[in-house]
Parts: structure tokens; sequence; C-alpha cells
């Protein structure tokens, strides 16, 4: 097992609920197995996130940051995750 940290922000989650904290996954999770595990551990908390809930598939606006760089940048949801990565989940804001 290893530790990364995660920080969920988002409309609908109380300002505490915005601080980073530490989770544990097994040793070559990816993001895809970390929204997995995200899921079952918070459920209702992290399903702000989710399109499709059952699949676990990502809302179009939602954005992941890996130790500052958008997962998309590197290997989407095949991003393979290290100790003590950051990683940001958020939903995209629009507007002027």
């Amino acid at each position: 097992m290893i530790q990364v940290y995660v920080k969920l922000m988002g409309k609908g989650l109380k300002s505490h609920e915005h601080d980073m904290f530490p989770f544990e996954i097994g040793t070559n999770t990816t993001v895809r197995g970390l929204i997995d595990a995200l899921h079952s551990n918070y459920r209702e908390r992290f399903e702000v996130y989710l399109e499709e809930i059952e699949n676990r598939t990502l809302r179009k606006d939602a954005i992941v940051i890996v130790n500052g760089a958008n997962m998309v940048t590197k290997d989407g949801l095949d991003t393979k995750l290290s100790k003590g990565d950051l990683v940001v989940f958020m939903i995209a804001a629009v507007g002027g």
C-alpha cells in the first residue's frame, strides 16, 4: 500500500471538505482505480464528480489534477499514481 493525498473541490462541499487528506491505495494504482476507491469510501461526497455512478464515469466538466498537471496531459485515467502524489478533483467553472 502507498499513501497519496486527495483534495476534493466542488459545489455542494463544505469548506472543511476541501482540505487535502491522505488516502491509501495499492501499488500500481491508476487514477481510474483511485476513482473507484474514493467512490467506495465516500459515496455521495464523491458522486458530484461522476456522470454515471454505476460505472464511475467522470463528468465532462470534471478536472483531475495530478501533481499540478491535468491528467489528460499524462495518461488520462491510466495515469499511474506514486507515493506522495497530490490528486485534486474539481468541477470546471464557466461564466464571465
